[in-house]
Formats: structure tokens, sequence, C-alpha cells
């Protein structure tokens, strides 16, 4: 998804219109722990450029499915996304207050920015739908927080324990 400034200069129809299927190198994900993989990413979108102020515009709209980990189960869920964004490109030094993207070798890339465009829209968790048993182990278990808030309502703080045994003796 790349274009060149004499392509976009030379546009016909002042517009580039595009929709695509990306796929995403698995070396992507190794280093990252919220996202492990992404699939059915379509990128919809129109580049225009605008010569009042040099810049060129995109408008994106993109869309697919996340796999990301059960925050509880650590297995795999798929989460639909879809977000749509405005990224502009200069082809000129940019400065690190512009909003605005500098056009590397006179070539505007779409690439890493869908990619950190979805990596931006990455919740914080996610729970696998329809989870009925919770996690445990030899010595450990996963509570809910109800079941936790119970089980803490019950229980006596270990400094007021030797409270429970003194009586008022009543002479």
């Amino acid at each position: 998804m790349k274009w060149s400034k004499n392509e976009i200069l030379n546009l016909k129809k002042d517009v580039i219109s595009f929709d695509e299927e990306l796929t995403f190198p698995k070396t992507v994900f190794e280093k990252n722990h919220h996202l492990r993989d992404l699939k059915n990413v379509n990128v919809k979108g129109k580049i225009r450029y605008e010569s009042i102020s040099d810049l060129v515009t995109c408008d994106l709209v993109i869309s697919g499915d996340m796999i990301l980990p059960c925050a509880i189960t650590n297995e795999d869920v798929v989460y639909p996304f879809e977000t749509e964004t405005t990224e502009l490109f200069a082809f000129r030094k940019v400065d690190d207050h512009e909003d605005v993207h500098e056009a590397k070798g006179d070539v505007v890339e779409l690439l890493p920015i869908i990619f950190q465009t979805i990596m931006m829209e990455v919740p914080l968790k996610v729970v696998k739908e329809g989870l009925k048993e919770y996690p445990k182990g030899e010595g450990w278990e996963v509570i809910k927080e109800s079941d936790y808030q119970s089980r803490k309502k019950d229980e006596v703080d270990p400094r007021l324990a030797k409270l429970k045994e003194f009586k008022i003796d009543e002479d």
C-alpha cells in the first residue's frame, strides 16, 4: 500500500480509491503480548492530494478480527473491530508538533499507519464469552469478584481474632 508522489500528483480524478485485504507476518506478533494475530483485515479508503496545503489526505476504514488472549484462561478470543481514521502526509520536512506524517523518499506508505491504528484499538482485556469454569491448579484458583467479596466478608481480620475470645464478666 504505497504510492509515489508522481502517482499522486498525476491523478486524473483527484482521488485514488482502494479496497484491499491485508495479511501481517507472524513475526509482527512475536513480541506483542496483547495481540496474537490479525485475521480478515480489510482496508477501504480514499487518497487525495490537496495542492493548496500541499498535503495528501488518506481517509481509511479498517476492519477485521483480532486474536487476543483471554484475561482469565489465556485462550484465544476472536475480537472483531472496525475503526475509521484520517491521516495526513506531507512531502516536506514535518515539525514534531504537527499531526502530519512525513512521506519517506516521496512515497506515501500506509501499512505502518494501518498497523499503528489497529494497535490503538486493542482492548486492555477480553474474557472468553460463555466462560463457565474458571481455571484452577494445585494450591490456586481463579474466582469471580463476587465470590471473593463474599469470602472476604466472612473472614475475620487475624489482628482482631483474639477479640472473639474476649468475654465481659457481668459481676
